[in-house]
């Protein structure tokens, strides 16, 4: 590849992901779970405590990387995250290809850069458009299995360290990031006991290297929220409860529907990525199944693809943007067997080359672009709840505490009002995740019995001037009044309805 090609697919990556995520940057675009990032960020900016003051079951990471943007830029300011989240894509487009170069060559390389960029954003906008924790860790994860493969060439323990701690900064974005642990150990036990590349002694610096990289960095967090009196909250709410909440109870018949509605669409979407990857993984098992060498790069690829798949099945749920994580190592894959599928159907005919290329550009085209024209249209219906917040503003003061009944974050952040609670989202307090079948979740039990005692706690510290009660519009909520639950019950006779706005009715504490 000359340097004129070189900088033309540069081009061509950033290209395709700004324009992909065009509709990002317009003023109604808005992901649910980006309120959730956005008031606990807030609640930080208001000096309060992640885990403790603001809660959810996410690592912090996302947290504090809303309120360095919202401290810099204003708070809300979601124009300003989306800006840093086409960085981050871009970002780890070029490193994603920078590895295919460095394992396959310049041209694997540039179509696993071009593979991500397109395929990130192949299925629904509200999964793909959000900046969400899958795309802001694919970044750091990139770039450990850049350092870690920069450290296998020279054996340079800072670079081992370096890839370690990159895991560690992934792992408080996105918990399920701490997997890549066991892929760069597996790779270097494949190269000291198959492989015979590295020594004992040489594995082990490179492994006590990662290692101690990764602890450094969750050590470093853990003396903070010690300092800060919160690292038990912080351990419950991000271990403990996040494990409980993964293996909250499910049905068959709905991972069944998940599995055929989401998460083979999401493959059939991606199909022409898929169908690559997988070829290139087969190559790969066929050669180690017939004991020819295998380069240790080829193992590594492989491990970070199977685990990472593997964390998509974590709770049976799968949103369509937990696959969000395995398209790096997907796209590294499938730009190498694509290469050599694009030498090889070059001998062919001009005709067979001519429709292989028209194949290819449909099944590339058609799912990015119907998405990015669904982004567009469904655009105007994500900021339905401003009347709402409007009317917060007018009926209370900055320093008034307000209570939102049901799973709507961003009543919170965009009226500037601070949580009456810690619950970000009601959910947690009755068990109506959206992720659960409707039978369970109508239920309305907990998974997490000990909040109910800390909201009440929360209530008597500070007890809210205005309810917000949002069931009688969420479908999600229906069979969840607050009248249900006896710690809430007995709190409203002192409040009086004060309105309704969007269906929901507004209560004034009297």
């Amino acid at each position: 590849m000359t340097r004129a090609q070189s900088r033309w697919v540069n081009v061509i990556i950033i290209g395709l992901v700004v324009g992909l995520r065009l509709p990002t940057l317009l003023p109604s675009l808005y992901n649910g779970d980006e309120g959730y990032y956005g008031t606990i960020a807030n609640d930080i900016l208001d000096g309060g405590a992640v885990y403790h003051t603001a809660v959810d079951t996410k690592p912090p990471g996302m947290y504090y990387i809303y309120a360095g943007v919202f401290r810099v830029a204003g708070r809300n300011n979601l124009f300003a995250v989306h800006l840093l989240a086409i960085f981050v894509v871009v970002a780890t487009a070029l490193v994603v290809r920078r590895i295919g170069a460095r394992v396959a060559g310049d041209w694997a390389g540039a179509w696993s850069g071009i593979g991500y960029a397109v395929f990130v954003h192949a299925y629904w906008p509200s999964d793909t458009l959000g900046a969400n924790s899958e795309i802001f860790a694919s970044l750091p994860l990139a770039l450990s299995v850049l350092a870690f493969l920069q450290g296998q060439k020279k054996p340079f323990r800072g670079l081992m360290f370096l890839s370690g701690a990159l895991i560690g900064v992934a792992t408080l974005i996105r918990q399920t990031s701490a997997v890549n642990l066991s892929v760069m150990l597996a790779c270097l036990a494949y190269c000291w006991l198959i492989a015979r590349t590295h020594s004992f002694a040489r594995v082990l610096a490179a492994g006590s290297g990662v290692m101690i990289g990764f602890i450094a960095v969750i050590a470093a967090l853990a003396w903070y929220y010690q300092l800060q009196g919160n690292l038990h909250d912080a351990y419950l709410w991000a271990l403990a409860f996040a494990i409980r909440y993964a293996r909250s109870e499910t049905t068959f018949g709905y991972v069944l529907k998940r599995l055929l509605t989401v998460h083979l669409a999401v493959i059939l979407l991606s199909g022409l990525l898929w169908y690559f990857g997988t070829l290139q993984v087969i190559e790969t098992v066929r050669s180690l199944w017939r004991r020819k060498p295998v380069p240790s790069e080829a193992i590594m690829l492989i491990l970070w693809f199977g685990l990472t798949y593997l964390v998509i099945f974590v709770g049976w749920r799968f949103p369509g943007h937990y696959h969000l994580a395995v398209l790096p190592p997907l796209s590294i894959l499938a730009g190498q067997a694509f290469a050599r599928f694009v030498v090889e159907q070059r001998r062919s005919s001009q005709q067979r080359w001519r429709l292989i290329r028209t194949c290819i550009m449909a099944a590339t085209a058609l799912p990015t672009i119907g998405f990015l024209l669904v982004a567009f249209i469904v655009r105007t219906q994500t900021l339905h709840f401003l009347p709402t917040v409007r009317r917060i503003v007018q009926e209370t003061s900055p320093n008034d505490r307000i209570f939102v009944w049901g799973s709507s974050p961003q009543l919170y952040s965009f009226s500037g009002r601070r949580m009456a609670t810690r619950f970000v989202s009601c959910t947690h307090l009755v068990g109506a995740y959206a992720s659960r079948p409707r039978d369970v979740r109508d239920r309305g039990e907990s998974v997490i019995p000990e909040t109910w005692a800390m909201f009440q706690a929360d209530w008597e510290a500070h007890p809210p001037v205005l309810i917000i009660d949002t069931s009688a519009v969420d479908q999600f909520w229906s069979r969840h009044p607050m009248t249900r639950y006896p710690v809430l019950r007995a709190c409203l006779p002192g409040y009086r309805v004060e309105g309704v706005v969007n269906g929901e009715t507004i209560y004034r504490r009297l």
